[in-house]
């Protein structure tokens, strides 16, 4: 695979000149990180290099040295991972390497523990590092229901799966052998996403299966972890971030007002959609800049912001609630944005200062995290945190109230969840989403966030906020978080 590096820059915006930078200082900048990553790679430490060089993306420019040195950081800690296997890092990777025109040394698998053998009873999870303890002796409950068994512990689980799912509807499976049916299925989907050729909708569908095998086993914590695995990848290979039902398009007859970066639908109110598309610029250039650098230059695909006359007309138009003020939906494909799009009201008082900032600020984490999203709490605290300080100061005000009345979701299970909690801890959960990373920030800073952010995805949250913060796991940040928050 090859391709010229110039259009590959274009492709994942990331070069071009960084405005309002001096020149000079821009490229004694780039040259002084691929220095300091040929030191890293040289002392074998890859990741190291990948993050010194990921911060000077903005401003490389494309540069031929600078996109080598990325490169061969990127394909040395894929090679460090052949050590210690990270599934979705390794996804990500391969497809940064695949953008620059390299192929991967390491399949992007996710690594599935070693079932057990045929002479042992089936265990509790199939765990391979440190077995669970044993499951109470398995009798067979159903007809089909020994022979499952036996291909599960001769390793041939398609056709174990099978016999399972057909047992099942005979009798209820005993815990055990539920766990055994669940790692099949979890197994089959990860060889069905693990190959680079896999088609989205056959990812999509593997996805489906592994959320549906893992009710299977509740509480399983070691197919818990391989089951994320398993869909991080799906959804890379799918290309897309999972979205509801899909908005309508936007009728031929309204009108239209386009800018370098955005393309804003309205009915009639040509006044507000100027305002809007002149506000989208000033924003998306300030959040750019805010968290990561900045922005090198318009929107190849232009964001289309669709105004919406009515909450109503917002309703039909986007299957969204009519309460909503907006949302936002990117569209990914091969790790990059093909479709931008913003939803909002026309009649919501509060467009410009607060829903516009908000919804763009997702738009733009997904140009800065094309291959895994970030956390879940982070992204929607940022989208907060571009708000109006009276809309911040709203959540920070009722942080008590929530912490007062056992809405807050404990700190550890907050910084993993993948999307929002159960309906009576949503307000908290965002409550603290926003003071979290307010706190995080005025602690070091956006762009450190924004590397604490990355780290996640590298090392986990635990050894991200050691790394970063110098705090002590989920644990110490909630500690520290608490005092500042003055909460009991």
């Amino acid at each position: 695979m090859s391709r010229s590096l110039a259009p590959l820059a274009l492709v994942l915006a990331l070069t071009a000149a960084a405005t309002g930078q001096d020149p000079v200082e821009r490229a004694l900048g780039v040259q002084q990180a691929i220095a300091a990553a040929e030191k890293h790679l040289a002392a074998d430490r890859p990741t190291e290099a990948v993050a010194v060089l990921e911060t000077q993306l903005p401003n490389a420019d494309g540069r031929a040295p600078f996109l080598d040195a990325l490169r061969r950081a990127y394909a040395a800690e894929l090679k460090q991972l052949e050590r210690t296997p990270n599934a979705e890092r390794a996804a990500a990777l391969a497809r940064r390497l695949a953008l620059l025109g390299a192929e991967a040394t390491m399949t992007v698998a996710v690594m599935l523990p070693d079932a057990p053998g045929a002479a042992a009873p089936l265990p509790a999870a199939p765990a391979a590092a440190e077995p669970l303890p044993d499951a109470p002796a398995v009798a067979a409950t159903a007809p089909g229901t020994a022979e499952a068994r036996g291909l599960f512990n001769q390793g041939k689980y398609a056709e174990a799966a099978a016999k399972f799912a057909a047992a099942r509807g005979a009798a209820p499976l005993t815990q055990d052998e539920a766990v055994a049916w669940a790692y099949c299925r979890i197994r089959a989907a990860a060889d069905t996403v693990n190959p680079s050729g896999c088609d989205p909708t056959a990812a999509a569908a593997a996805e489906a299966d592994v959320i549906e095998a893992l009710k299977l086993a509740p509480g399983n914590a070691e197919l818990e972890r391989v089951g994320k695995q398993v869909q991080a990848v799906a959804r890379a290979r799918a290309g897309n971030k999972a979205a509801g039902a899909p908005a309508a398009a936007v009728p031929g007859d309204w009108e239209a007002v386009e800018s370098p970066s955005f393309r804003v639908r309205h009915k009639g109110n040509k006044a507000l959609a100027d305002a809007v598309a002149a506000a989208a610029e000033v924003r998306r250039a300030e959040t750019f800049t805010r968290w990561s650098g900045p922005p090198g230059g318009a929107w190849g695909a232009k964001c289309e912001i669709v105004l919406h006359p009515t909450a109503a007309c917002y309703a039909a138009m986007t299957n969204r609630p009519a309460a909503g003020t907006g949302h936002a939906t990117v569209k990914l494909s091969g790790g990059r944005p093909t479709e931008r799009r913003l939803d909002l009201r026309a009649d919501d008082p509060d467009l410009i200062p607060n829903a516009l900032p908000r919804e763009l600020t997702h738009v733009v984490l997904a140009d800065l995290f094309p291959g895994t999203p970030p956390p879940k709490w982070a992204e929607e605290g940022m989208a907060v945190l571009a708000g109006s300080p009276d809309e911040v100061s709203r959540y920070v005000r009722t942080l008590s109230r929530c912490a007062r009345a056992g809405e807050l979701v404990p700190m550890a299970s907050l910084l993993e969840l993948t999307d929002f909690p159960a309906a009576d801890k949503v307000t908290g959960y965002l409550c603290a989403s926003v003071t979290l990373v307010d706190y995080l920030v005025k602690l070091k800073g956006e762009q450190h966030f924004l590397m604490f952010v990355r780290d996640t995805q590298r090392y986990g949250t635990a050894q991200a906020l050691r790394r970063q913060y110098d705090l002590d796991g989920p644990a110490g940040l909630e500690q520290a978080w608490r005092r500042a928050a003055v909460l009991p």
